[in-house]
């Protein structure tokens, strides 16, 4: 056996090697073994040459076999952490992945619903503009309830109106265009805010939380 084809085969063993015992990448693994004895079962290059066919379909199931695994565990840890958004894209790619004849189909499928996916993510982070206000809600807030001197309520009631317009003009002039133009008619869900994914970003109680929702609808009308 000359040196290159005994190169082969140790690339080939350690490849395999590399995913022996792994939880996380079972199908990898069976893979690689698949293709490693394979090579191994040749006695030369040129008797590997004519087992061409046989050693290209294998590494086109190879290919998925590492995509599968990669999408079942992030799959499964989006679940975990509850990021059920997240999570579609993943199960999309292990809905169609059987299908999949060659290494460029494979591609152009996940590069298509993660593609996809993004944009569900990106439409489901639009409920950020609800926490990404609390800075300007607080300060709306203090103008309102502060105890201060007679003589100087008036001024402080006008820094709250002019807060409350200032945030309308920006949401009805450029947040909401912006949002729409990911989702047509997008408007503000505020029941995502209760969904776990979203509502461990938010600091605060759940009756705090109420009162900044009846707010926000006032600071940012639909």
């Amino acid at each position: 056996m000359d040196t290159l084809f005994n190169d082969y085969i140790l690339y080939y063993k350690a490849r395999m090697k590399r995913w022996e015992n792994s939880n996380t990448y079972p199908h990898s693994y069976e893979s690689e073994k698949a293709i490693y004895e394979l090579v191994a079962s040749c006695s030369s290059m040129e008797d590997l040459q004519n087992k061409a066919d046989q050693f290209r379909a294998l590494t086109v199931q190879n290919a998925i076999a590492l995509v599968k695994d990669q999408e079942i565990f992030r799959k499964q840890v989006y679940e975990d952490c509850k990021e059920f958004i997240r999570a579609k894209g993943p199960a999309a790619v292990l809905e169609k992945i059987e299908e999949m004849r060659s290494d460029m189909e494979l591609v152009e499928m996940v590069n298509r619903v993660h593609q996809k996916n993004s944009i569900e993510i990106t439409v489901d982070q639009l409920v950020s503009f609800f926490y990404s206000d609390f800075v300007a809600m607080e300060n709306i807030e203090v103008y309102q309830q502060a105890s201060i001197p007679e003589e100087w309520k008036k001024e402080s009631e006008g820094y709250a109106q002019d807060a409350m317009e200032s945030g309308k003009k920006l949401w009805q002039e450029t947040q909401l265009p912006e949002a729409r133009n990911w989702q047509p008619g997008w408007t503000l869900n505020y029941d995502l805010l209760q969904e776990e994914r979203h509502r461990r970003l938010i600091p605060i109680n759940d009756i705090e939380l109420e009162k900044k929702i009846a707010l926000h609808k006032k600071y940012k009308p639909a």
